[in-house]
C-alpha cells in the first residue's frame, strides 16, 4: 500500500514538472489501436515471463488466447525466495510486447508522439498491476511504469494513462532524477503483477491503445465497458 500512495504522490509531482517544462498540446488525435489479442499471430507478438524464468523462483504465469478474442494472463505468484539464490526479493510475473525488431526498412519500435496516453481494456481480479513502458533511451534495467489498478470481475474496464503519469524507476525503484519518457522511442509495452501478494491471478486484456486526451488525469473506468461472455475464476482451467 505504502509502494502505490509513494507512486501516486510522486506521479503528481511528476506531472507537475513536465507541464512545467513540456507542456502538452491539446489537437484531438484520433486513438489508434497497438495490441488486440484476436489471433495467434497477435499473442506471438508478446513475450511471458516470471521469476521462476528469470532465476528459479516460484512464481508461474501463463498467457492464454481465449477464442472470444482477448488474452488470459493467469498464474500464480509467489515471493519465496529460491534456496541458494543471491535474489534478495522474489515475487513477479511480466506479460509484455517483444523488443522491436531492425529490418532495412527501420526499426519497428513504437511511435507516441502524436498521443499523450496509453488506453488498457482489461478484466481483473482486483489486485494492483503496474503498466511498463521501455524506451530505447534507457539502460535494460530502466522502465517508465504506472499503477494499474483493476476491480474485480465480471466487467470490463477501460483504463486510461497519460504518459505523464509514467516515472521512471530502475529494478522497481523509483528514481530521484527523472527524465521524461521520450513518445518517440518506446520499445515495449507491458503488464507487471509483483504487489507481495503470494496466490492466483487473472487479467484478461482485450486491447491497449494509444489516444489523445485533453484531460491529463488516470481514468481507471473510462468506458464501464460490460463484458460478452461467461466469467470464470482464476482457479478455473
Amino acid at each position: 500500500l505504502f509502494f502505490f500512495f509513494f507512486f501516486a504522490t510522486m506521479s503528481s509531482v511528476g506531472k507537475l514538472l513536465r507541464k512545467i517544462f513540456n507542456p502538452p498540446t491539446f489537437e484531438r488525435v484520433r486513438a489508434f489501436n497497438l495490441f488486440s489479442f484476436k489471433t495467434q499471430k497477435d499473442l506471438d507478438q508478446w513475450v511471458c515471463t516470471s521469476d521462476q524464468k528469470a532465476f528459479g523462483g516460484y512464481s508461474e504465469a501463463e498467457a492464454e488466447l481465449m477464442e472470444e478474442g482477448y488474452v488470459r494472463f493467469h498464474g500464480s505468484l509467489s515471493t519465496k525466495i529460491p534456496h541458494d539464490s543471491k535474489v534478495v526479493r522474489s515475487g513477479f510475473c511480466l506479460f509484455r510486447s517483444r523488443s522491436p525488431q531492425v529490418t532495412i526498412f527501420g526499426s519497428t519500435r513504437l511511435d507516441l508522439q502524436t498521443h499523450n496516453a496509453l488506453e488498457f481494456e482489461v478484466r481483473g481480479d482486483g489486485r494492483a498491476y503496474v503498466a511498463n513502458i521501455q524506451t530505447s533511451a534507457l539502460r535494460d534495467e530502466d522502465l517508465y511504469q504506472a499503477a494499474l489498478y483493476t476491480r474485480g470481475g465480471p466487467h470490463w474496464q477501460t483504463i486510461r494513462i497519460p504518459l505523464s503519469d509514467f516515472l521512471l524507476t530502475n529494478r522497481g525503484y523509483i528514481q530521484n532524477e527523472q527524465t521524461i519518457l521520450s513518445p518517440s522511442r518506446v520499445e515495449t509495452i507491458g503488464i507487471l503483477l509483483a504487489d507481495k501478494r503470494d496466490g492466483p491471478f487473472q487479467l484478461d486484456i482485450r486491447h491497449i491503445r494509444a489516444m489523445t486526451l485533453v484531460d491529463d488525469s488516470t481514468d481507471m473506468d473510462a468506458g464501464n465497458a460490460k463484458m460478452t461472455t461467461t466469467w470464470s475464476n482464476a482457479n478455473s482451467t
